[in-house]
């Protein structure tokens, strides 16, 4: 099998992986499908690791020639000491630091007449994963194209995207792909709301709460807790719906024609006035604002609700 050279690609979609040391656990026993060279990338779980430290360690070789072999066995001390020659050479991976598991021996079966539906579970997992760390993954797998012989081909390096899993397989000497097809369930802990929220109302911190929720079709980053107590429903939400940024929106601080108090002066010689509005603006915007007594209009930045900070 060939793999395709942008495994980083795909990789870098979801949010940041955290602060968590990046993990390559290899297991005693393992199963790959029938191919000239093993790699990690087929053999090993990759937990938080992304980008540019995880191609150069998926794609590091374990075994090469396995032409006629039903099996192959790895010593721990063959295994380290090509994983620490990889490291030595790059600077990438000196700086992410991974630490490496590797039992006594790795126990390595091929697979010889068709995919091996363990290895590209593993597969999916690994890029998945890397993409979100903390996520949970449930994937059920079809029945596998047959393969007929060592050199064939996965496009890993097209997005993996949870829900219905449509993965291209090219046999060498066929025209014509032959496809990996399941599905692919991803759980992760999220803001999500406690009651019915509806339209227009403003989120409280007793109205959400963080619990593990399905967010397979949900097209963007989870925001913190923070980032969305405060703000308003665009849409209603449900009980034990998922928050989005997208269902909400901030309310203006200041609103047009509203009476503001703005302040002049420096902190512990301050001043108010009350001003009127002359525009919406939210906390740190910039607005003209009018003193009632003079009609002058002047700009202040916005600091908090009815409040602003005369230039």
């Amino acid at each position: 099998m060939t793999r395709s050279g942008g495994l980083v690609l795909g990789m870098i979609l979801w949010a940041s992986l955290g602060w968590a040391r990046p993990e390559v656990i290899f297991p005693s026993e393992a199963e790959v499908s029938n191919t000239e060279v093993i790699s990690v990338f087929q053999v090993a779980e990759l937990k938080e690791i992304s980008g540019i430290a995880f191609s150069e360690i998926a794609r590091l070789p374990l075994v090469e020639k396995t032409e006629g072999r039903d099996s192959v066995t790895l010593r721990r001390d063959e295994v380290s000491k090509k994983l620490r020659e990889l490291v030595k050479n790059s600077d990438v991976l000196k700086r992410v630091n991974p630490a490496f598991h590797i039992p006594e021996e790795i126990v390595i079966r091929i697979r010889r007449e068709s995919l091996s539906k363990v290895e590209i579970e593993r597969a999916v997992e690994n890029l998945v994963g890397s993409q979100c760390a903390p996520c949970t993954l449930k994937m059920s797998l079809n029945e596998l194209p047959r393969i007929k012989g060592p050199v064939w081909n996965i496009d890993w390096d097209q997005e993996i995207k949870p829900g219905s899993l449509m993965i291209p397989v090219r046999e060498a000497g066929q025209f014509s792909n032959k496809w990996i097809t399941g599905t692919l369930r991803v759980r992760k802990t999220v803001p999500v709301a406690r009651r019915l929220i509806r339209f227009g109302e403003r989120l409280q911190a007793e109205d959400l709460e963080i619990a593990e929720s399905d967010i397979t079709f949900q097209k963007e980053e989870a925001p913190e807790l923070s980032q969305v107590v405060g703000l308003v429903a665009g849409r209603t939400l449900s009980p034990r719906t998922p928050v989005q940024l997208s269902d909400l929106k901030r309310e203006p601080a200041t609103r047009r024609g509203q009476m503001v108090r703005a302040l002049v002066g420096e902190e512990g010689l301050e001043v108010s006035i009350n001003a009127s509005s002359e525009e919406n603006g939210f906390i740190g915007d910039t607005i003209k604002i009018k003193n009632p007594d003079t009609q002058k209009t002047m700009s202040a930045t916005v600091i908090d609700k009815g409040v602003v900070k005369i230039q």
